[in-house]
């Protein structure tokens, strides 16, 4: 019972970490949002719990996992739906990055195996949980107290009336990604299920990467947008 608790407690704080790790990456806002975050974080653990431990079906909680958080962005934040799938898709890429380093590291030292990848409720699970977790939390508090981060996504509710030009070369970025984001998600499943971590750590860097460099590339283009419409502001005063 108490290993179960422990799972569910841990499981929110990771569900949280994903959570929060995207949000302050984007410089999004997290604090008017604490509480559906927390209940979300809580009802993410009860669902991985019921799907790996209750009817042993840790392959699917993954993918269901990514489409409740996806919702929950859209839904409960109120951020425009290819928006979600890309900031969430970067956060899990970041997260996953981060975990197998971990693994790695524990690893190293002969503290962790290859079988915890597929373990549920063991202490080296729990280990690799809570380091990574802690990382996670540090890096978005340094990101909020830095106030740094990508800003090119308008901190929500957004406007869903205004009809959104998908055609667009920002567009096109945010989609290719999340596209690539969705695949190493699944991919995740197999190489997780296969205990291939040198695979999935090179999957996720790759992920993370090519978001990093379309952010980059959107704030840039946002930069731009906003020098040009200042210059045209002057030129017609």
């Amino acid at each position: 019972m108490l290993t179960y608790l422990s799972y569910i407690g841990i499981g929110a704080f990771d569900a949280l970490a994903v959570l929060v790790l995207p949000l302050a990456l984007y410089m999004l806002p997290i604090k008017d949002y604490k509480y559906r975050i927390i209940l979300f974080a809580v009802f993410i653990s009860l669902v991985s719990f019921i799907m790996r431990i209750v009817l042993d079906l840790p392959r699917i909680d993954l993918i269901l996992q990514y489409i409740l958080f996806v919702s929950f962005f859209r839904l409960g934040l109120k951020i425009k739906l290819h928006l979600s799938a890309f900031i969430l898709g970067v956060g899990l890429s970041a997260y996953a990055t981060l975990q197998m380093a971990v693994f790695y590291a524990y690893s190293f030292l002969n503290l962790m195996q290859t079988s915890v990848l597929k373990e549920n409720t063991s202490l080296q699970v729990f280990l690799l949980q809570v380091t990574s977790i802690l990382i996670t939390y540090l890096f978005a508090g340094y990101l909020k107290l830095r106030g740094t981060g990508f800003s090119f996504i308008v901190a929500p509710p957004h406007d869903f009336l205004w009809k959104e030009d998908y055609k667009t070369k920002e567009n096109k970025m945010v989609i290719t990604s999340s596209v690539l984001s969705t695949v190493t998600i699944c991919l995740g499943v197999i190489l997780l299920y296969y205990q291939n971590p040198l695979v999935l750590l090179l999957v996720s860097i790759f992920t993370f990467s090519i978001s990093y460099f379309f952010s980059r590339r959107s704030d840039a283009e946002d930069a731009r947008k906003a020098l040009a419409a200042y210059r045209d502001k002057h030129k017609k005063s």
